[in-house]
């Protein structure tokens, strides 16, 4: 079972990043006295007393009806969105100010919806100015809880209501690895995703953009759980003009940063792009296993080692994953599709794989006695000792006299050879130095 979420939600201008801020505990939204300035729902995992919770910051809310600009339009329906995915909904009005036409509007929506909402009145820093909680009664949510987001007081009893009935130390069910499906919209991600579960578990059309939410799926294959993720589909920023596709590209960039593996979907009939070449950047700077699918081979015409040169121009415009496994399928035809889990199995395994520091630093005398380091930076590198230091994504750290001795390329050097030595296919290795 995934965390609950609580979305902090209300017109603009009541103190919801001062709020967020003070929860989590650091200033991770901007806070200005200018209304409407967090544009995006940023989301953070907390803790209160035991009970960890996914928490969101919106941009305020503007009712239907009003005059707005498309921008604060598509802000709020971001914010609206955040409240249909939330399990509880922490509804921020100004104490101030008192009950406003928007906040009734915003209150009407809440009860018709049926979520579960606490009221909180804030920007009451006086005592004198608690009895101004009674007022907000009127908006039929229930007792309202009196806080001062921007000094603390009334906090925590704000937070003992929210957690209220959530279970302590919720974790999620286990599985053995979690695989998204990532790529531009209409690749054939949902498609791929039906046929290595065996059902029609997503929807499936033609046009570009019809998945709009993550969609898991939990599979056993040789006697282990994988979770598939399908996603929607990854556009530039600049092509982000509804609401519904900002709230994906967020859920695609999430659900790449709790997936181990990623299989990345180009179209095989269409060649690669600047997006590609984005998202293939964005999994091998997170150092997740990847597995490269040209989807739509069926529309290729093929001539000898045509598959070899296309690999080799998608290499040559997405410089990023030269490491990641390949396949040429049709996800509508289902051509070729039956190696992939088998294959993300094996990138899996060559993630968890751990090397002996002795072989390690054998290995190590090898490479420099082949290759020494040339003179960079003022002086001449020098290796002392090398050891793995983690696994999923496989790092190593090498001691060193002086780090700014070792030139980019010689880096890189090593970094090849170790992957000729170690393999840790569809893996980014990283190679990190400290100073002896």
């Amino acid at each position: 079972m995934s965390l609950r979420t609580v979305a902090i939600i209300g017109r603009p201008n009541v103190g919801k990043s001062t709020l967020f801020n003070r929860i989590i505990g650091q200033r991770r939204s901007v806070v200005h006295e200018t209304a409407g300035v967090t544009r995006d729902r940023i989301t953070e995992t907390t803790d209160w007393s035991g009970h960890p919770f996914i928490l969101l910051d919106t941009g305020g809310i503007i009712p239907f009806g009003e005059s707005v600009s498309d921008f604060d339009a598509v802000v709020t329906e971001i914010a609206e969105m955040a409240i249909d995915d939330a399990d509880v909904v922490l509804f921020l009005v100004d104490g101030k100010v008192g009950p406003m036409a928007w906040d009734e509007s915003i209150a009407r929506d809440l009860r018709k919806k049926g979520k579960a909402t606490v009221l909180c009145v804030n920007k009451l820093e006086k005592e004198s100015e608690q009895m101004a909680v009674h007022e907000f009664y009127s908006l039929g949510l229930g007792e309202p809880v009196g806080i001062s987001a921007l000094h603390g007081y009334g906090v925590g009893d704000l937070l003992d209501v929210v957690v209220d009935g959530f279970p302590k130390h919720e974790v999620e069910e286990p599985c053995d690895c979690k695989v998204a499906i990532l790529g531009r919209p209409n690749v054939g991600k949902s498609s791929l995703l039906n046929i290595l579960t065996g059902e029609d578990s997503a929807l499936v059309s033609d046009i570009s953009g019809t998945t709009r939410d993550s969609v898991h799926t939990d599979i056993q294959w040789h006697g282990n759980t994988i979770r598939l993720i399908d996603t929607a589909g990854l556009r530039r920023k600049s092509k982000v003009t509804e609401a519904v596709e900002v709230f994906s590209n967020m859920r695609t960039i999430r659900a790449l940063e709790h997936c181990d593996i990623a299989i990345f979907m180009v179209d095989a009939s269409d060649g690669s792009v600047t997006q590609d070449a984005k998202i293939a950047g964005m999994i091998h700077d997170q150092g997740k296993g990847v597995v490269v699918v040209f989807n739509k081979w069926d529309l290729i015409k093929k001539e000898t080692n045509t598959h070899l040169e296309h690999w080799e121009e998608f290499c040559r415009d997405v410089p990023f994953l030269p490491y990641a496994p390949w396949f040429m399928i049709s996800a509508e035809t289902g051509q070729r599709t039956g190696r992939i889990m088998e294959k993300v199995w094996e990138v899996h395994e060559e993630r968890q794989k751990r090397i002996k520091t002795s072989e390690v630093n054998e290995i190590m005398e090898r490479i420099t006695s082949y290759q020494m380091p040339r003179a960079h930076g003022g002086g001449l590198g020098k290796i002392y000792y090398t050891t793995q230091i983690e696994t999923a994504p496989p790092t190593f750290l090498m001691s060193v006299n002086e780090p700014k001795f070792f030139a980019r390329n010689y880096l890189r050097f090593i970094n090849n050879q170790l992957r000729k030595e170690y393999g840790f296919t569809g893996s980014r290795i990283f190679v990190k130095m400290k100073k002896h």
